[in-house]
C-alpha cells in the first residue's frame, strides 16, 4: 500500500472504510506522515470500520510542521493539533467511536507519544496515555543520559482497550536501544492492565506488529549484556590494597 499515490489513497478512503495498512509501529494502522509530509495542504481521509465516521489529518505549513486531524461523521465535528506528526500513524477502533495516534514531536526516532482520540457533542477529545505508560515502564536499562522511552499504539483490544509500547529509544547510547514491553492500558480510566515483555509480546501479537517492534533483539531480552554500550559499563577500577595488606607484604621475610 506504501506505494500508491497519494491521490489513490484519497480515493480508495473516500469509498471505502477499509484503511492502509503499514504503521510503523502497529502493522494495521494507517501512514499519516509518510504520505502528507511536507506538502503544505496535502491530506490524508480515512474511515473509521462502519463507514459512519472519518478523520482527515492534513500538513498545515508552519515552522513546527503541524498536523492537524479534523473529525466527521457520527463521531463528531471539529479539529485537533497533533504537533509536529513526525512520523504519525492512525488507528480506528473496533466500534468506531476512538482511534489512536502514534506521533514524534522531534524527529524519526522520537520521541513518540500516543493520544486516543475520541468523539464528544463539544467536538473531538484527546488523551495522551504516554505518561501513564512511561511512569510503569521507568528507566530499564542505561543510557549515557537519561532518556525517556518511545510510547507507540499497537492495536486494540477491545473498545477502551489498546495494547501499547514503550520502547528503549534508538539512540547509541543506550543498552539494549530499541527493545520494548507492552501494557495493556484502559483509556477512558487511564489504567494499565496487564503487561508483557517483548517476547511475550511478539508471541501473543505478532501479527500486529508493525516492523520497528517485530524486529528488536530478542537477544538483548535474554542476554542483556550482550546488548550493553561498553561506555555505559566500564571496567571496575582495581582498588589499591589496604594498609593492612601493605604492612604485611613490607614485613615478609625474604627468600
Amino acid at each position: 500500500m506504501r506505494s500508491l499515490t497519494a491521490s489513490i489513497i484519497a480515493m480508495i478512503m473516500t469509498v471505502a472504510p477499509a484503511q492502509a495498512s503499514g504503521g510503523f509501529y502497529a502493522q494495521q494502522a494507517t501512514p499519516i506522515w509518510d504520505q502528507i509530509a511536507n506538502a503544505p495542504g496535502k491530506s490524508i481521509r480515512i474511515v473509521s470500520p462502519d463507514g459512519r465516521s472519518a478523520a482527515t489529518a492534513t500538513f498545515i505549513d508552519t515552522e513546527d510542521f503541524l498536523v492537524r486531524i479534523a473529525t466527521e461523521g457520527q463521531v463528531g465535528s471539529g479539529s485537533i493539533d497533533i504537533g509536529p506528526g513526525i512520523g504519525s500513524e492512525m488507528l480506528w477502533s473496533p466500534d468506531s467511536k476512538a482511534f489512536f495516534v502514534t506521533t514524534s514531536d522531534d524527529g524519526a526516532n522520537g520521541l513518540y507519544r500516543t493520544i486516543v482520540v475520541s468523539g464528544g457533542p463539544d467536538g473531538p477529545k484527546a488523551k495522551d496515555v504516554s505518561g501513564l505508560v512511561r511512569q510503569a515502564f521507568g528507566h530499564p536499562v542505561t543510557c549515557d543520559y537519561r532518556e525517556q522511552p518511545n510510547i507507540a499504539g499497537i492495536t486494540w483490544l477491545g473498545p477502551r482497550r489498546l495494547l501499547v509500547a514503550a520502547q528503549i529509544i534508538n539512540h547509541s547510547n543506550c543498552d539494549s536501544m530499541g527493545t520494548f514491553r507492552a501494557y495493556e492500558v484502559d483509556w477512558r480510566g487511564m489504567r494499565l492492565g496487564r503487561s508483557f515483555d517483548q517476547i511475550a509480546a511478539k508471541r501473543a501479537f505478532g501479527d500486529a506488529l508493525g516492523p520497528e517492534l517485530k524486529q528488536a533483539s530478542d537477544e538483548c531480552i535474554r542476554t542483556p549484556q550482550s546488548c550493553w554500550v561498553s561506555t555505559n559499563h566500564p571496567p571496575r577500577d582495581v582498588k589499591p590494597p589496604s594498609a593492612s595488606a601493605r604492612r604485611r607484604v613490607n614485613t615478609s621475610p625474604a627468600h
